[in-house]
């Protein structure tokens, strides 16, 4: 078998499109993160095979039609398969065996338990490593604890290969920092953080990375260092909006406005309040990830854990609005009809990983009479397929509602027409905004109970 050139590249090696079209790349797993990858490096000149294990997602690539929303994909992903520069298989061993560079792109998800799992990641490595051949050169950029690559994933690659790492194949560790809503500007523009297993597969992987990322490398001193910065960063942003998240719950009983404490508080160059709100996306999932590691370490993460707790606590406390707010109308929550508008984890994204609306409606589900949920970026049913009580339109959900909860910020519900809304409302309504989307003054002035996170209770 020819040997793969992934483990020789150099900087001169993809100076071009025309040298880059003589090197295989093989994202594996072609999901919000994978396949924005795939495209940019089929965009580049590469030519590129995704593989994944979902059937629907390969025809979906195969016939150039992104099978999620994110801004400019659909139209990359076009260009890119009529060009001849990606194509998709369900072969994750096959497609490993053409390629020169594999990336391993597959979500790490947490179970019950919240313990890491992964499972997911082990297979696609050792499917990986069936068609693995020499000279290849491996980066892993899935979110992983510190140590996992050294570790569990390069033994599946060696056993499922019977070739070694190092000496027969190059490994490399380089984290995705990107978010939805902005992948492909992220991937291309942020600096990718990179370890390696030695020199070559440092010097390799640098060349690859830098054929796409126009903010530069940043080379740091092993895979497992590398590993721990996308941690760090998640872990870090997690305790920002703890912290937030309990001086928005002081405000609620002080009588101070939070937003506005916030904006001049934040006019110190070393301050830097966030928004607070219900946490999603990967956000409340990586913590476990490090915290796996720590308990291993015995090493006891005592801020980070009390900052988990915090947000998760976020949920019990906008149905604790909610109670009051009816309650304040005259109403009980078991008997209340509840419109909950966004599911979204994040605003004006179609991205439900993640968001805690799903928690609170089903708690809500469990204590009242009715709820129904609507997002403008979902169907209703799609909001069916993910387990949301849906309404067709803003229209149905509202009507007769006795409390209104928004959840995310979209701009859909930022422009609510509210004086047109207390027509389709039950009197009294209350409206719980968790997620800063509405002026108070506004909704008080239309006879609306309001209750936000980090408000006054007005």
């Amino acid at each position: 078998m020819r040997m793969a050139r992934g483990l020789q590249l150099s900087p001169e090696d993809v100076a071009s499109e025309e040298k880059r079209s003589k090197i295989t790349i093989c994202v594996v797993g072609l999901g919000r993160m994978g396949l924005p990858t795939a495209c940019l490096y089929a965009k580049a000149g590469f030519n590129v095979v995704g593989a994944d294990v979902n059937p629907a997602v390969v025809e979906a690539v195969c016939s150039g039609r992104a099978p999620f929303e994110e801004p400019g994909l659909n139209e990359l992903l076009a260009e890119v398969v009529r060009a001849g520069r990606l194509r998709a298989t369900t072969d994750v061993r096959g497609a490993s065996s053409e390629a020169d560079v594999i990336k391993v792109i597959v979500p790490t998800p947490v179970d019950e338990q919240k313990r890491p799992d992964y499972g997911p990641i082990r297979r696609a490595c050792r499917e990986v490593g069936f068609g693995l051949r020499r000279g290849s050169l491996i980066i892993v950029e899935s979110t992983v604890g510190p140590g996992t690559t050294e570790s569990l994933l390069r033994r599946e690659l060696e056993e499922a290969s019977g070739l070694r790492a190092g000496r027969d194949f190059g490994l490399a560790y380089s984290p995705i920092r990107a978010t939805s809503g902005r992948v492909l500007r992220d991937i291309a523009g942020y600096p990718r953080v990179l370890g390696a297993l030695d020199e070559k597969s440092l010097r390799a992987a640098r060349a690859v990375l830098s054929a796409v990322t126009e903010g530069g490398v940043i080379e740091v001193s092993s895979i497992r260092t590398a590993e721990a910065v996308k941690l760090f960063e998640n872990v870090y942003r997690d305790v920002a909006l703890a912290l937030t998240n309990e001086l928005a719950h002081f405000c609620e009983e002080a009588g101070i406005d939070f937003f506005e404490a916030a904006k001049a508080a934040n006019s110190q160059p070393y301050c830097r309040l966030l928004k607070p709100g219900l946490v999603g996306g990967h956000i409340p999932k990586d913590p476990y990830l490090l915290f796996a590691k720590a308990e291993e370490l015995g090493v006891k993460l005592r801020v980070a854990k009390a900052a988990r707790t915090a947000n998760d606590d976020v949920v019990r406390r906008v149905l604790r609005m909610a109670r009051e707010a009816l309650r304040e109308c005259g109403k009980s929550l078991r008997r209340a009809r509840i419109a909950v508008l966004g599911i979204s984890y994040k605003a004006n994204v179609k991205n439900p990983a993640g968001s805690r609306a799903l928690e609170l409606v089903t708690a809500l589900k469990r204590r009242c009479k009715a709820v129904y949920a609507w997002d403008p970026f979902y169907t209703k049913s799609e909001l069916e397929a993910l387990g949301y009580p849906a309404a067709s339109s803003l229209t149905e959900a509202l009507r007769d509602a006795d409390c209104i909860l928004i959840t995310v910020a979209h701009s859909a519900f930022r422009e609510l027409d509210l004086r047109s809304l207390r027509g389709l409302v039950a009197e009294p309504a209350a409206l719980i905004d968790a997620a800063g989307a509405i002026e108070p003054g506004r909704a008080r002035e239309l006879g609306l109970v309001y209750r936000g996170l980090g408000r006054t209770k007005g």
